[in-house]
């Protein structure tokens, strides 16, 4: 512990500048560790140094110190640790502004690094709201995040920005975040939708695809979601859909964007990927008028072919159960369902909760064996 509190007075701003990389270089070592994560943790003095030294005039010490930031807000007690201390210092250290900053400016060095900063802190749900607050202190703060998101070429110094996706997936944990996600004065869904299918990174795929399932959980947006002028559906469907081919009749129920997809065509990769677009349709069929839509717009059909090609290619247990929970329902008639909204009307006791799950184990495992 002395020994690391002793760094930190190699670490001030007016400090040698081969004393302040050496000293850091040696700290961004120790956030390599529970042990020196805990130590540096302990120390407000070194944190506060750390602080200063992401605007050192010095490019390779301002990005040590922001590395440094990365790791030791990893957990979600040290994050909390990170952003309180920030908020007390006198003046505060305006981290979330900060961050906000570096992502949105074309040429930041520091962009990428600081938007995976931003990431760890939006993970801690209880820290969302104040982040949404001071991201809303100015209205142009959360346009030029989805800008800088939905431009892959948005920064001159070549950061990818990945990292903006799981932001705005965390910032969604909560209603309000889902709120101004959907709001039409930033229409942040509409810049973030395409990025459901790109290929180029998955932190950036699954990230928009955390969005559109958190989104569908809230019964409030469904409307939104179903609406025949939304793109939403279609993002969530695209990544199932492979490259089979489909009768004028089966055709003529999917949405434009889905039919005659060419041979080229790969489903999404990511199991874990797949089981959250499948979780976003079984949230959509809580109520008879969203399954109707859902039928009317060719889902059945689509997860028909993807359950084929899940059993016989992909074989991820819990993807085919998750296909087959939406299936199940879609394929019944409404008289058979007799209810118009699963999540209010239905309680399923424990004991009969465990025994159904037993059971599609033991029925997805005949499909896989």
């Amino acid at each position: 512990m002395e020994t690391v509190k002793e760094l930190v007075q190699f670490m001030q701003p007016n400090q040698r500048l081969d004393l302040k990389a050496v000293a850091l270089t040696h700290v961004l070592g120790l956030t390599g560790s529970t042990e020196g994560k805990s130590a540096i943790l302990s120390l407000d003095d070194m944190l506060m140094a750390i602080f200063e030294l992401t605007f050192d005039g010095n490019q390779t010490v301002a990005k040590d110190a922001v590395l440094s930031l990365i790791n030791l807000t990893a957990e979600e007690e040290a994050a909390i640790k990170v952003f309180q201390l920030a908020k007390q210092l006198q003046p505060p250290f305006a981290i979330v502004e900060v961050a906000a900053k570096e992502i949105t400016n074309e040429q930041s060095d520091l962009a990428d690094p600081w938007s995976m900063v931003l990431s760890n802190l939006t993970r801690v749900e209880s820290l969302v709201h104040e982040i949404l607050d001071t991201l809303e202190k100015d209205d142009q703060t959360l346009p030029r995040l989805a800008k800088a998101f939905a431009q892959l070429d948005y920064n001159k110094k070549k950061a990818k920005l990945h990292y903006l996706a799981p932001i705005f997936c965390n910032l969604t944990q909560v209603s309000r975040g889902r709120e101004l996600c959907c709001h039409r004065k930033y229409q942040l869904l509409e810049k973030l939708l395409p990025f459901a299918s790109f290929e180029g990174s998955v932190v950036r795929r699954g990230g928009t695809i955390g969005i559109l399932k958190n989104v569908c959980f809230d019964t409030v947006y469904h409307d939104v979601i179903l609406n025949e002028q939304s793109s939403i559906l279609v993002a969530i469907l695209q990544p199932l859909c492979g490259p089979e081919e489909f009768s004028d009749e089966d055709n003529e129920l999917l949405p434009i964007e889905l039919q005659y997809l060419p041979e080229s065509k790969t489903r999404e990769e990511d199991p874990d990927l797949r089981k959250m677009l499948l979780e976003c349709l079984l949230q959509l069929c809580s109520t008879r008028r969203s399954r109707e839509i859902l039928r009317s717009r060719g889902v059945y059909e689509i997860l028909r072919e993807y359950h084929k090609w899940e059993a016989k290619v992909a074989k991820d247990s819990d993807c085919l159960l998750a296909c087959e929970n939406v299936v199940d329902i879609l394929i019944k008639k409404e008289e058979e369902i007799g209810l118009d909204n699963y999540k209010t009307e239905v309680e399923v006791p424990a004991e009969q909760s465990e025994k159904f799950v037993q059971e599609d184990a033991a029925y997805v495992k005949t499909l896989l064996d």
